[in-house]
């Protein structure tokens, strides 16, 4: 059987495996993706939320074309920015609205919550039925989505890749695309004659997801810190920066209508399981549960100001998760194995002090799928092989170790008890301009303009 007939088998459905399958839907070569995750769990949205640099932003507008309701479902504008610090006290507010910075002609820079994100993808890939349900198997498709099967292993052949899967049988594909995330089936396969540990990088961190109730104390205190900062006409993010007496970082946005996603990291030395759960929609994180969980929430808070106490506590307890930032050891690797791909955390997972983990797999999914789909309707003597090897260019590999080295050491700076440390990343912020705060939060999406700009230089040398 011809490779050109045979489906792209993408495992992991969230971002980057969709805007990998939108990619190939659109360049009309088939896919099938498989997801341990059950098809309720899929979108899991228990808070994260997600920086959107423009880069991820133009691909999904332009390139693939998804709908302008969905991602305005998905995505919301940074308007303010309100920094204080452990205490309470202000430090300053960014008025990014007064920018009027465009990722897209139409679009600002901001933020999207990933279960809104992945509901965008499925409904433009047609992954929905008309109630709005994931349609996970449907037989008479060619490109469909298998919800609670796994990818485990892989062996390459001439002209095809064989892939086993958790229900006990295989499947034969052109490509195999390794979207499963930071603790990833496939990457453990590939390098199972290696050594290929995860770096611990020093922190800890507590995420969720909260409801405003209308005049709960929650309520009254995002009202009143809107009302004394002249931000009543915006959407508000929250950042908070520690001291030494009272180290950490807290962060929150608004992801929906009175809905906030927020994480809370503070340094730990005693590194956690790096997969203590097994749930990769969190992370392999822990969901608190049960009263010594609540307990431990409460503890981390109890000295923190109000507003980030109110919006901590008022989650749900089964919507928060803690878990420690892991990156990868050994950064040299190889994201290629045949006509197998490692994407987006699979291949090069970081915590997410710069905010472009998503980003990046965003790009990879767009990038290696096209490379595929360039290769399938090539006239010359390019193989799918060969697109890969392209895909796994050193250029990409050395950005992506700068942008997870320049991570590790946000984590180390935010959550430092170092007075000297401490005092400058207090002072960076308090007295930085808007504009270069801006330009911060983007700066690591430079190496997924160049990696997009070298796939479409070879696509134009090779008449594409």
């Amino acid at each position: 059987m011809s490779d050109t007939n045979l489906p792209v088998i993408i495992a992991g459905a969230g971002p980057c495996g969709l805007v990998a399958a939108r990619s190939l839907q659109r360049a009309g070569v088939p896919f099938v993706i498989y997801d341990r995750a059950s098809a309720s769990r899929l979108c899991s949205n228990a808070g994260s939320g997600i920086d959107m640099a423009p880069c991820a932003v133009n691909i999904l507008e332009h390139e693939l074309q998804v709908g302008r309701a969905g991602l305005d479902r998905a995505m919301r504008p940074y308007e303010y920015m309100h920094m204080i610090d452990a205490e309470g006290k202000t430090l300053k507010t960014y008025r990014f609205q007064d920018l009027k910075y465009k990722v897209t002609d139409s679009r600002s820079f901001g933020f999207a919550n990933r279960s809104d994100l992945q509901h965008a993808l499925l409904e433009e890939l047609g992954l929905k039925d008309k109630d709005g349900n994931i349609r996970d198997y449907s037989p008479e498709d060619e490109t469909v989505l298998h919800c609670g099967v796994a990818v485990t292993s892989y062996e390459n052949h001439p002209g095809y890749v064989e892939v086993k899967l958790s229900n006990g049988t295989s499947i034969r594909g052109s490509a195999l695309l390794a979207c499963d995330g930071i603790h990833s089936a496939i990457r453990e396969h590939m390098y199972q004659d290696i050594d290929d540990p995860f770096n611990y990088c020093g922190q800890v961190a507590w995420w969720g997801k909260t409801t405003v109730e209308k005049g709960s104390t929650l309520d009254d205190e995002l009202s009143k810190m809107a009302k004394e900062n002249n931000m009543e006409d915006g959407n508000v993010s929250l950042a908070m920066v520690g001291t030494r007496k009272k180290p950490g970082v807290f962060f929150s946005c608004e992801v929906a209508e009175n809905t906030h996603a927020w994480v809370y990291v503070l340094k730990d030395k005693n590194p956690p399981a790096a997969n203590a759960s097994n749930d990769l929609t969190r992370r392999g994180g822990i969901a608190l549960t049960g009263e010594e969980k609540q307990k431990e929430m409460h503890k981390v808070v109890s000295s923190s100001p109000d507003v980030v106490r109110a919006i901590m506590t008022h989650a749900s307890v089964d919507d928060v998760t803690r878990a420690g930032f892991f990156d990868r050891a050994n950064q040299s690797v190889s994201y290629v194995d045949g006509r197998v791909a490692l994407l987006g955390d699979a291949a090069h997972p970081q915590s997410p002090m710069m905010g472009q983990g998503a980003n990046m797999a965003i790009v990879d999914g767009f990038v290696a799928a096209t490379r595929i789909s360039v290769a399938m309707d090539s006239e010359n003597e390019t193989t799918i092989e060969q697109a890969l090897l392209a895909f796994d260019c050193d250029t990409r590999r050395k950005d992506n170790t700068a942008v997870i080295k320049k991570s590790r050491r946000y984590g180390r700076w935010s959550t430092t008890k170092n007075r000297f440390v401490g005092g400058v990343v207090r002072a960076s912020f308090k007295y930085a301009p808007a504009s270069l705060m801006l330009n911060e939060l983007i700066s690591g999406d430079k190496s997924n303009r160049k990696f997009v700009a070298s796939m479409k230089k070879d696509m134009e040398a090779n008449g594409f």
